[in-house]
């Protein structure tokens, strides 16, 4: 082999990814972002799901850490699927192939570039969460690490990297489509988390020396994969390569009905005929133009077919291990349910590639034109892909989990009904398709707003880190046996359902994508636009040169511009007074005896409460400096990372601050306390003490904060007219940057100060 061929393909494969701010962004916030919000929750969670198992608390430590380095590699495994493929379908395949190297160096040129983002990101973000636990909990950190077992992550986590990459780049080679080459992703990424699952167990076990073993068999499959591609590889076999349909009698009888569905009511198969009038048969005549190119593709057929069946019963099948591992069927009882969700969970995120590639993918087969030409309304376009999007994912996953309701009910019956009953069943049922229609509206509005497959399924992240931490959220709830929550969480995804097919519907503009191009990552314009809109304030939407070019001038903010950027606030403002005020409301109603959460969680509540009065704290600046720093961290990350999940980091800083607030006054009113006297149980003094003198400030604070929040994770969904994705990001991320300097940063020294230094004195006067 050639090392300089190698390293050209190399130079060329990175700088192309380096210079799309679409890729670069989710790689950023998983490598830096994602590993500082879970040390911040790393202790209370362990906290929440821990009481009185200090080994146990330390061994979920060496499990963050593998999880860290593994979803920045999962995430960035979609530069190795479009090796190959993407270049057919941006039509510089053959530019690519007619490069004078030999075919093994084309090829591991390809195969070292798709490794370079997974092991960067996944190493950075395991060293990054390491070190900031080391720094704020150095106790935790070496309870639960070694250097070897250091080196065992990070050796695991750079053979499940290079074991994903092989295989991608495989499946790369030798598909037609980037829609099915992602989909086929799933024969990768379902058995690599299950093995992260099963390392998991046996870190939790104290099983080390089984990683080991594990290990090697990794590395076994990662070369014989890399030998597999490098035998396999032929230049001139991809180029004469086409899509193929589906040979199976099966696929052709379902490719016959739809045909003849089609043929009733489509004009794309009869494009000279006028459109049927009426918008149902506009919207079926989309939808089904979508599921017959789905359905009459293999490659799209066999993921859906072992996600819906297989998977299932292979879980079945492992029970009685799982039982003989563990040695307690009580607890393998309690997550049967979460199983049933699990395996409707994992069909559906995968199959969210059909919903990536319902616009972006029709851009780079260069039939978008044709598409946006059909004469229908926008709403009527975008809902038929909507439609076409939702229907695989939802009946994958419906057909997953009742196979394996079924086969546990006839295989495992005591164990199946000993947890599970036809409500539970429906109720996650219910769960599951709201959780689809969230991640397909998402995805289809990144699909409507980007420029490239690539980049729609790496943004894909922010849809997919938030549905995949309700998932984990869900399972401490069903383990808890608190069905009624669950119906809470369905609820709220239900809100964010409709608010995302409302946005989706009303950003979609068929003009704009045809005109959106590809935009490059160039530092130099991105600071000079984030520049413009920090400088001068004018409403989203109005384009960076036609601004004034005035210069930054802080009395202008606080006289004219303040007062505007509060006004488009409004909206966001009310919503997060609604998260305080329901914050408190739930505060007050779980502040019952009667009401108990998950122990770790309840004992953690009680004791906030308990300590009113107790443990008076001391004024000193070294306090005050603590809190500003808390408070500093949690205005900055919750709001930033709410470009990853639309706001809703933002959104629970208000909710949990007055729920807390809620929770302790409800307690003591609950247990004697008088809300009209004074006293040591009296939740009037409570507040006069402990929330009132800083949290005048403090609280406002956080509703402003959260708003801006708010204001940023609607920046992705619904860009203004005139405006890109990109633009509006920048232009909300300036307007935050500047609100947080001259209106949050002082409102937050002045509360710090205050809590730290007047708070106490006040509390010591009412306490003692």
């Amino acid at each position: 082999m050639s090392v300089g061929a190698i390293s050209t393909i190399t130079r060329r494969e990175v700088r192309e990814m380096a210079g799309d701010w679409r890729i670069m962004v989710p790689i950023f916030l998983l490598t830096f972002i994602l590993p500082l919000m879970l040390v911040g929750a790393s202790s209370r969670m362990i906290n929440f799901v821990v009481v009185e198992n200090d080994m146990l608390a330390q061994r979920l430590i060496p499990v963050m850490i593998l999880l860290v380095g593994f979803i920045p590699s999962s995430f960035s495994l979609i530069t190795a699927l479009e090796s190959f493929v993407g270049e057919r379908e941006r039509n510089s395949l053959e530019a690519l192939l007619a490069m004078p190297i030999s075919d093994h160096d084309l090829y591991a040129g390809k195969l070292i570039s798709s490794l370079v983002a997974p092991l960067l990101s996944s190493y950075t973000a395991m060293l990054l969460f390491g070190f900031m636990l080391y720094a704020t909990d150095p106790v935790l950190y070496f309870g639960a690490m070694t250097t070897t077992r250091l080196g065992l992550l990070f050796l695991s986590i750079g053979l499940m990297s290079l074991t994903m990459v092989a295989g991608a780049v495989v499946i790369s080679s030798h598909i037609s489509s980037i829609r099915a080459a992602n989909l086929m992703s799933s024969f990768i990424l379902v058995p690599m988390a299950l093995v992260v699952q099963m390392d998991a167990i046996l870190i939790i076990n104290g099983r080390w020396d089984v990683m080991w073993v594990t290990g090697a068999g990794l590395l076994v499959l990662a070369v014989l994969l890399l030998r597999m591609g490098l035998v396999t590889f032929n230049r001139e076999g991809i180029l004469s390569r086409e899509h193929q349909q589906a040979s199976d009698r099966a696929f052709s009888r379902i490719f016959t009905i739809f045909s003849r569905f089609s043929r009733r009511d489509s004009s794309t198969d009869r494009p000279s005929a006028p459109p049927r009038p009426g918008q149902r048969s506009a919207l079926l005549t989309i939808a089904r133009r979508e599921l017959r190119e789905s359905v009459t593709d293999w490659r799209v057929l066999v993921p859906f077919f072992v996600l819906t069946f297989v998977i299932p019963l292979a879980l079945v099948s492992i029970m009685d291990f799982a039982i003989e591992f563990v040695g307690n069927f009580g607890l393998i009882a309690l997550l049967v349910p979460f199983m049933v969700l699990l395996v409707g969970f994992i069909p559906a995120s995968f199959s969210l590639i059909v919903a990536l590639d319902s616009f972006v993918g029709e851009r780079e087969r260069n039939s978008l034109e044709a598409l946006l030409s059909l004469p229908i309304s926008d709403n009527l376009l975008y809902a038929g892909k909507l439609v076409s999007s939702l229907v695989p994912p939802i009946l994958t996953s419906f057909g997953a989990m009742l196979v394996f309701s079924l086969a546990m009910a006839v295989v495992h019956p005591t164990l199946y009904y000993a947890s599970m009953t036809t409500e539970r069943l429906l109720q996650l049922l219910l769960m599951i398709s709201i959780m689809t229609v969230v991640m397909v509206a998402g995805a289809v509005i990144i699909s409507s707003h980007t420029g490239s497959i690539r980049a729609a399924n790496l943004l894909a992240s922010f849809v997919l880190i938030p549905m995949a931490a309700i998932v984990q959220f869900q399972a401490l709830l069903i383990i808890a046996r608190r069905w009624d929550a669950m119906w809470m969480v369905t609820l709220i995804l239900m809100v964010a359902s409709v608010a995302l097919v409302r946005t989706g519907l009303a950003a979609f503009n068929r003009e704009e994508i045809l005109s959106r191009e590809h935009e490059e990552f160039n530092l130099q314009v991105v600071a000079a636009t984030l520049g413009t809109f920090f400088r001068e304030y004018q409403p989203a939407g109005v384009l960076p040169s036609h601004y004034h070019g005035a210069p930054f001038s802080p009395r202008r903010f606080y006289r004219q511009e303040l007062p505007a950027l509060l006004r488009d606030l409004r909206l966001p403002i009310v919503i997060a007074l609604i998260a305080a005020v329901g914050g408190w409301l739930i505060g007050q109603y779980v502040s019952s005896e009667d009401f108990r959460f998950i122990g770790g969680v309840q004992q953690v509540l009680d004791g906030m409460a308990n300590r009113v009065g107790e443990q008076v704290p001391r004024p000193s600046p070294g306090l005050a400096l603590f809190i500003f720093a808390n408070n500093l961290r949690v205005s900055l990350l919750s709001n930033i990372f709410s470009v990853v999940a639309f706001g809703v980091f933002a959104f629970m800083v208000p909710a949990f601050a007055f729920m807390q607030v809620g929770f302790v006054s409800g307690r003591l009113a609950n247990t004697g306390g008088s809300w009209t006297a004074l006293g040591n149980d009296s939740p009037l003094q409570f507040m006069l003490a402990y929330v009132l003198p800083h949290g005048i400030i403090e609280l406002p604070t956080f509703i402003l904060s959260a708003a801006l929040g708010l204001r940023i994770g609607v920046a992705l969904l619904s860009p203004p007219g005139g405006f890109s994705v990109g633009q509006h990001i920048l232009w909300s991320l300036a307007n935050f940057l500047k609100f947080w300097l001259l209106v949050l940063l002082p409102l937050i020294l002045l509360g710090s100060l205050v809590e730290g230094l007047i708070s106490p004195l006040i509390i010591q006067a009412l306490y003692q």
